[in-house]
């Protein structure tokens, strides 16, 4: 294990290895679900797991200066570097001993380190209590700051998740909507199901048939073609030549005429991980996350990956 704890350190975030699993640690329940899904994640793809504390005092009172000088951790310290020895100890719990495992201490905000470790980390775990810190980096109204910035995808993970509560077999659903991040997440379900081995399961909903948005297919395609049949001739080429990438992948798809969040809630029931995605980095902060993301990650019971746009 290599800890990066020193004063020095704590003020100029580094990971050491750049597509690291990123998890954040506060010490709720719902962080350490968190860190039990991305110690099985890393393990099994081989990546370093990142157990990072953020919001440490940076030893600035005297007091704190005083322990420092005399070689003793200040309170929060103390606190903060217990709280990382119990994640150390939940990650290794569901892992194997060679998983490689950082422990870091940041003094900045919560989301203002997850923001920069999300510009080189492979991926960035979280739980999603709303008494968890790094759960209202997500959740509350600063959380867009990180996801508009982020270029790695996020997995928030309920609580109360446990992998016993899906078969090994579930599939991973995914959302798209028509929108150019549609590979983006595509990509990360297919990657994602074939480390599960298990299959994809593609939703396409809205509240009603989009004319608009085939038209210009059914005018080149037939003029007489149902809008129903474009939208499916859509889908089915879109997740076709992502199925050629990735052969072992079992594909299903559905289109259905309802809320986009609804249509994924319900067949979030029997899988194992829902992708979604964000939009583009850059944009107004609270259309960062759109309303169906918003309603996925609040009510689903299994963990949910936020893709940011390519």
């Amino acid at each position: 294990m290599i800890e990066r704890m020193t004063h020095a350190e704590i003020t100029h975030p580094k990971i050491t290895h750049p597509s690291s699993i990123v998890v954040g640690v506060d010490g709720s329940a719902s962080s350490r679900g968190a860190i039990r899904w991305a110690a099985e994640y890393a393990d099994a793809s081989g990546h370093t797991l990142v157990l990072m504390h953020a919001g440490v005092a940076s030893g600035t009172t005297l007091s704190d200066a005083v322990n420092l000088r005399s070689g003793r951790s200040s309170s929060s310290h103390a606190r903060a570097r217990s709280t990382l020895a119990t994640a150390q100890v939940v990650a290794q719990s569901v892992a194997r001993d060679s998983l490689a495992i950082e422990t870091v201490l940041e003094s900045e905000r919560p989301t203002q380190a997850l923001t920069e470790y999300a510009v080189t980390a492979r991926l960035i775990v979280l739980g999603s209590h709303d008494q968890g810190r790094f759960a209202r980096a997500v959740f509350g109204s600063v959380s867009t700051v990180v996801a508009s910035n982020a270029r790695c995808p996020i997995v928030v993970v309920p609580e109360t998740y446990t992998p016993a509560d899906t078969a090994a077999d579930a599939p991973v659903v995914v959302g798209l909507d028509r929108s150019p991040r549609d590979d983006a997440v595509l990509h990360a379900a297919f990657d994602q199901a074939a480390r599960l081995r298990v299959g994809v399961h593609v939703v396409h909903a809205c509240e009603q048939v989009d004319a608009g948005a085939v038209f210009s297919e059914v005018v080149e395609r037939a003029p007489h073609m149902d809008p129903a049949a474009a939208t499916k001739r859509w889908l089915d080429e879109r997740v076709g030549s992502w199925a050629q990438k990735y052969p072992s992948v079992q594909v299903s798809t559905t289109i259905v005429q309802d809320f986009p969040s609804r249509a994924l809630l319900g067949c979030s029931h029997d899988a194992q991980l829902v992708v979604v995605g964000a939009r583009s980095r850059g944009s107004i902060p609270p259309l960062v996350m759109g309303s169906t993301s918003r309603a996925v990650l609040h009510h689903t019971k299994i963990p949910t990956m936020i893709v940011p746009a390519a």
